[in-house]
């Protein structure tokens, strides 16, 4: 008796489509795989198909849990050269451009001298970062006008004449109070 039903239990499907997704991706290989396996199912008949179901892991359903603690304490060799994987090197080109812009982000000269450092809970000073939203972004993405501002403020990148000096050096810098001689 052959199989022409099946019925794929999963907590992630975005796994599982990507499982089917024949489109460039780093785990491509093996989505071609599965594609071909399925290209080999499906052609036996109209009848044969496959359906995907969500089972969440918090929903603790039994079968469902035993299959994801199997799952989850399987290791799985990384095969003969892991270093040389798509996503091994996309990962140490990251942390290599990280790196670098933390370095160069420390150097006076290239933070600027109007550079307004923050500091942590700690008091440690922010260092850049792309994770969850970078260094700044998180305190102030409640607003898109506030986070504009911050940002103007942190880089002093502000639309005053003192800013706008050092791109345009031919134009007038006196503030309109007539008072001061640059806008500050």
């Amino acid at each position: 008796m052959a199989i022409e039903h099946i019925i794929l239990i999963t907590d992630s499907l975005g796994s599982a489509r990507q499982a089917v997704d024949p489109s460039v991706h780093p785990g491509q290989a093996y989505s071609l795989a599965v594609c071909s396996t399925l290209r080999s199912f499906f052609s036996q008949g109209h009848s044969y198909r496959i359906n995907f179901c969500d089972c969440p892991s918090k929903a603790e359903w039994s079968l469902h849990q035993l299959v994801h603690n199997n799952v989850t304490n399987t290791r799985v060799s990384a095969g003969p050269y892991p270093a040389t994987s798509i996503d091994f090197l996309c990962s140490k080109s990251v942390i290599s451009c990280l790196d670098t812009w933390i370095t160069l982000f420390n150097r006076p000269t290239i933070q600027g001298r109007h550079f307004l450092p923050l500091r942590d809970r700690n008091q440690q000073f922010l260092q850049p970062s792309y994770f969850k939203d970078g260094s700044w972004l998180p305190h102030f993405s409640q607003s898109v006008i506030l986070y504009t501002r911050a940002t103007r403020a942190i880089l002093n990148h502000a639309p005053i004449r003192e800013y706008r000096q050092r791109f345009f050096p031919a134009e007038c810098t006196q503030c309109p109070c007539g008072h001061c001689q640059v806008e500050t």
